[in-house]
């Protein structure tokens, strides 16, 4: 599934709106309304998808850190709606990478890991919380999940030494990115794009819901909510075109490598 990831422009590109750079990011009343509006629109997405996905314990060791992954996912795209409304715009995009690991998180979970890998993931807090191997980095799971996806070529090359998408580590780990926005402060088009992004990524990771277990009603909003962003993205801005994308996921790996942890 395609993501649009491939920079963080200093003004949106092709935007349809006015952003404003003010000393401190202090945006007017218009652009902090538009901003408003669409975090209202995200806000709806987080819901839904909360309504449409199924809970419990997976029915397979992989299905369940799966959608483990999945239900982080949608936690950090809470977030960060939540911190966009309350003006907190470096946080909130510091959880952009998070969000994305997440998402890609559940996809290798599903399509690539095998079960000796699956099954050395530490199934208590104590353990996972201490030096025993854990998942991927999202550089290592972009690669992994290309023979699948070859649409994700797009980031694995933008995660490379200095390239495009390099800004997402900048964002998470407090890099100079975040520290020169102190000044000039975020524009309206860019909370809008970053609100973007998030949507995008965390129905990303929802859709993967629909191959650990059935699940009709989710599969046809996953879907249609993607193809919908996809479009926002390029008519505001410029981002893309996505190339048409089928309305399933491929079927997951086998072998669900055991009972799930969770039950």
């Amino acid at each position: 599934m395609a993501l649009a990831v491939s920079t963080m422009p200093r003004q949106a590109r092709r935007t349809k709106v006015d952003p404003a750079w003010t000393l401190g990011g202090a945006m007017d009343a218009d652009s902090l309304c538009a901003v408003g509006q669409r975090a209202r629109a995200s806000r709806l997405q987080n819901d839904r998808v909360k309504a449409l996905r199924q809970y419990g314990p997976a029915p397979s060791l992989r299905g369940d850190f799966a959608r483990c992954a999945i239900d982080l996912a949608c936690e950090h795209h809470s977030a960060i709606i939540r911190l966009v409304c309350t003006g907190e715009y470096g946080s909130a995009a510091a959880l952009l990478r998070p969000l994305l690991e997440a998402s890609s998180s559940a996809s290798w979970l599903l399509y690539v890991a095998s079960c000796d890998r699956v099954r050395e993931l530490a199934t208590d807090v104590e353990t996972a919380e201490g030096r025993r191997r854990d998942l991927p980095l999202l550089d290592e799971l972009a690669r992994g999940l290309e023979p699948t996806f070859p649409l994700i070529k797009t980031l694995v090359d933008g995660l490379k030494d200095r390239g495009p998408a390099t800004w997402l580590h900048k964002y998470t780990h407090g890099g100079t990115a975040q520290l020169v926005r102190r000044a000039p402060g975020w524009s309206e088009g860019e909370v809008l794009l970053l609100l973007l992004r998030a949507d995008l990524f965390a129905i990303v990771a929802a859709a993967h819901e629909t191959v650990i277990e059935a699940n009709a009603d989710l599969s046809t909003y996953a879907f249609g909510r993607r193809d919908d962003l996809g479009d926002e993205l390029f008519c505001l801005f410029g981002v893309g075109p996505v190339p048409q994308q089928q309305h399933e996921l491929p079927p997951p790996l086998r072998d669900g490598c055991g009972a799930p942890f969770s039950g």
